[in-house]
């Protein structure tokens, strides 16, 4: 069910991906104009962003393995649920994190002057490489997956559930960068407002995952 929810999660998100990387994957430059060469340069394109998910999950990995080495894996499952409950209920009475706004638009700044030079060139390498950027720019539905992903107590685990979290965003994805069709305003506003319940029935699952942990499996896990 962990491992579900991680695609789940992932298709969820995309429904809210339409509104913001909608464009992005609309405006992706064709290398070839075939049909096969229009369809591979868009699965190029999501396997970016797949991977770029995956090596964010193989880092929290990294730092959740280090947890769980410490005997703390059951703790861990517990309390990034805790966590994730109370991002969400702050979300849900609009409670915004002020001074990490500045930082945010920085960041986003830099990968959107990555993307003009990326979009300038036509060719496979290119397309691969807006996805990668892309899978960086910052969204609530990724930084639930992390949390959720962290989790897992283990680098394999970690990655898996990153990769399945892409994954699971591949048909909606796939079919706006095909169809040039995205969902309007009232839509997004539903799945906006969907977000924190999405994010606390997985916070719910990492908390029953983490109290049905013997202090066995946490410490002799690997």
């Amino acid at each position: 069910m962990f491992f579900i929810s991680a695609f789940l999660v992932g298709f969820l998100g995309s429904f809210h991906c339409a509104g913001m990387c909608g464009p992005i994957a609309l405006a992706l430059p064709v290398s070839h104009s075939s049909k096969s060469g229009i369809l591979f340069g868009r699965l190029l394109y999501n396997a970016g962003r797949i991977t770029t998910y995956s090596l964010l999950g193989l880092v929290v990995g990294l730092i959740g393995h280090s947890i769980a080495l410490a005997g703390f894996q059951k703790a861990l499952s517990i309390s990034s649920g805790i966590i994730i409950i109370l991002v969400a209920a702050g979300s849900l009475v609009h409670t915004k994190i002020n001074f990490l706004n500045k930082y945010v638009v920085r960041f986003t700044s830099a990968i959107k002057n990555r993307f003009k030079k990326y979009f300038a060139r036509k060719s496979w390498t290119t397309l691969f490489m807006i996805g990668t950027v892309n899978g960086l720019l910052p969204c609530g539905f990724v930084y639930l997956a992390l949390a959720a992903a962290i989790g897992a107590g283990n680098i394999f685990g970690s990655t898996t559930y990153m990769a399945l979290f892409g994954l699971g965003t591949l048909p909606m994805m796939l079919f706006i960068s095909l169809s040039g069709n995205f969902f309007g305003l009232k839509f997004n506003r539903f799945i906006n407002k969907a977000t924190p319940y999405v994010a606390m029935a997985v916070a719910a699952l990492l908390i029953v995952r983490g109290i049905n942990m013997t202090d066995h499996s946490c410490c002799h896990h690997h």
